[in-house]
């Protein structure tokens, strides 16, 4: 935030043909990579396997991640928004709420299940998290769910090993890392996230592995 402010500052000098003193000229920036938040198979295949009570809390956060997981990384702002009618023939198309780009992603027997364990007639959404379709409410209630979600996986992170923790970002630097791995092209990986540069899609993968 702080480079965006300094080139904004000096991009006013320039435009109002101000010479004075920076007040940054003593402030020195160190820039950081992106914290990976990626996990190995094995812990994911445990979260999907983790015997949890059927309709609680917890257990609708591990469906939804695993549901992000296994749709290439799907953002939890479009998990909550997507509606039935986004399903179609075996399909789910969807538009990404941040770039505007439409997905599609064939539905697999997994992801099926997880579909139809939250299958009720009187919503039109997929999940139970909405219950209006007014644009201003829903996205309150959106912004509301996202920090209720993330408080249920720190629940859900007492189930496995010390030092893993889940996030909404998880499943997608997952998905990516995971696609690098079993030899998917960069570019398919990009363009399966809904990416609109190669550059962005890199900030999400780790490290190739030695081996």
């Amino acid at each position: 935030y702080l480079h965006n402010i300094k080139a904004l500052y000096r991009k006013g000098c320039q435009e109002m043909g101000l010479e004075q003193p920076s007040p940054f000229r003593e402030v020195h920036f160190k820039t950081e990579k992106t914290v990976k938040r990626c996990l190995e198979t094995d812990v994911i295949k445990k979260v999907s396997r983790l015997e949890l009570e059927e309709g609680s809390t917890v257990s609708l956060a591990r469906d939804i991640f695993m549901f992000s997981f296994y749709t290439r990384g799907m953002a939890f702002v479009d998990i909550v928004f997507l509606k039935k009618s986004n399903i179609q023939n075996g399909y789910i198309t969807y538009v990404r709420h941040k770039t505007g780009q439409e997905l599609t992603i064939k539905i697999e027997t997994k992801l099926q299940n997880i579909i139809n364990r939250y299958e009720k007639k009187d919503s039109p959404y997929v999940f139970p998290i909405l219950n209006t379709e007014d644009g201003n409410k829903a996205y309150s209630q959106y912004e509301i769910a996202l920090n209720y979600y993330n408080r249920q996986l720190k629940r859900l992170s007492n189930f496995l090993e010390p030092n893993i923790n889940l996030s909404s970002y998880t499943p997608r630097h997952t998905w990516a890392t995971t696609a690098r791995n079993k030899n998917v092209p960069l570019s398919i990986i990009s363009a399966g996230m809904g990416h609109s540069s190669e550059r962005t899609t890199l900030i999400y993968l780790t490290k190739i592995e030695n081996s």
